[in-house]
């Protein structure tokens, strides 16, 4: 999921440094795990806005079993 998410922050034009905001949707085992490691998950991708379960903007980064991830630059 890291590397997912940094591949969408890179999509995105954002620097490794840039602060993000995170949106992710998945069903299942997954969104539980997400949920569970959200901490640790936003502190590794450097995410201050985290949007569970929520679709971002344009079409995001396909996950496994279904599931996306959207970036865009941190407000602030």
């Amino acid at each position: 999921v890291v590397r997912l998410i940094q591949e969408a922050r890179k999509a995105s034009g954002l620097e490794v440094s840039d602060r993000i905001a995170l949106w992710w949707t998945a069903d299942g085992r997954l969104a539980d795990a997400l949920t569970e490691h959200a901490d640790p998950i936003a502190a590794e991708v450097l995410a201050v806005d985290v949007h569970p379960a929520t679709a971002g903007e344009g079409p995001g980064i396909a996950g496994p079993e279904g599931s996306r991830f959207w970036v865009a630059r941190a407000a602030g």
